[in-house]
């Protein structure tokens, strides 16, 4: 198993290293990490030392399903306040074969980093269902659609292969929540190539249960939802992204408290604004603690961890990644 690092093209991690991309490869190796996993964004890639990415991370559209499935305006009314060109950024674009485009053009930039895989999320919400739980539309619904759409981007390669292996991750949104088998089958048997794999996100996984308060709880809770996985879909999963989510309190008192007060007269910017700081205060990407945690691993036998934190500055990064390493040594 090779242990990776979270880290991202963005300057809210590049400056920590004065945006030095050696100085960030002389700290992967001083962490005993076998590289990073790479969050990139649309632009081209920085000059980074080769052999230092081992994955790359694609940015991620919340909300798009019903572009996809090419409802008229669906992208003006998921985004009034976005400009045509802007609509890449949030949903791949006004229509499918801009999305489709859009993917590819991520897809063939991942590749040139030749790394082991790229990870690309399976879910849709929209911003008062991501602040309710109620959803209109369903995990199979979900599922369905992003098979559908990389299908279409698989077929625009070689021989109908992404030229990067796909690891589809997990929400706690509607789409791939691993909660249960027959959406993850669903995807399987939809999909057209043959290039892909599964990477089970553990603090996202913690997050469809808002019941769990302690750490013991949520490590019992990942380990009884992988155990009922079947075992095609388990086989499937190549990769962890490994961290606790704790946020059960806070999602009870939101769900309780329901949507903001006037939600709906708010500009779609504030509403989409709202709705992402929820997701933050949800998925905490706290460290583990516990030495049980490593009984996730002993189920799961991926090949990939990748030891994913949110961080302000890069010792609280190390703090974190030595409480979770002791944990997994104990």
């Amino acid at each position: 198993m090779e242990e990776l690092l979270n880290f991202s093209v963005y300057s809210l991690d590049t400056d920590r290293f004065n945006n030095d991309w050696s100085a960030v490869a002389a700290y992967t190796r001083n962490h005993q990490a076998a590289g990073l996993e790479l969050l990139i964004d649309y632009d081209p890639l920085p000059d980074i030392p080769p052999g230092l990415v081992r994955a790359v991370h694609l940015p991620f559209w919340v909300t798009w399903l019903d572009v996809w499935r090419g409802e008229p305006d669906a992208a003006r009314r998921y985004f009034p306040d976005v400009d045509p060109a802007g609509l890449r950024y949030a949903c791949g674009g006004g229509a499918a074969g801009q999305m489709v485009e859009t993917l590819r053009g991520l897809l063939a930039n991942a590749a040139s980093l030749k790394p082991a895989y790229a990870v690309f999320h399976v879910s849709h919400v929209e911003p008062s269902h991501a602040l309710s739980r109620q959803y209109p539309y369903t995990d199979l619904e979900v599922v369905e659609a992003t098979a559908d759409l990389l299908n279409h981007v698989a077929a625009t390669f070689p021989g109908g292969e992404p030229p990067v292996r796909l690891f589809l991750e997990n929400l706690w949104y509607p789409g791939l929540t691993f909660t249960a088998s027959p959406p993850a089958e669903r995807l399987a048997e939809r999909l057209s190539f043959d290039n892909w794999a599964f990477v089970l996100d553990t603090g996202h996984l913690m997050n469809t249960n808002p019941a769990l308060v302690t750490e013991d709880q949520s490590i019992d809770y990942v380990l009884s939802v992988v155990a009922r996985l079947s075992p095609a879909i388990k086989a499937r999963i190549e990769g962890l992204h490994f961290h606790c989510s704790l946020s059960g309190p806070y999602q009870q008192q939101q769900l309780k408290a329901g949507l903001p007060p006037g939600f709906a007269g708010l500009p779609v910017a504030e509403q989409r604004n709202l709705a992402r700081t929820n997701a933050f205060k949800i998925d905490e990407h706290r460290p583990f603690t516990r030495p049980g945690c490593r009984e996730i691993i002993e189920a799961v036998q991926p090949h990939f961890l990748t030891h994913e934190f949110l961080s302000s500055t890069q010792a609280e990064y190390d703090q974190k990644l030595a409480v979770q390493r002791t944990a997994l040594a104990s």
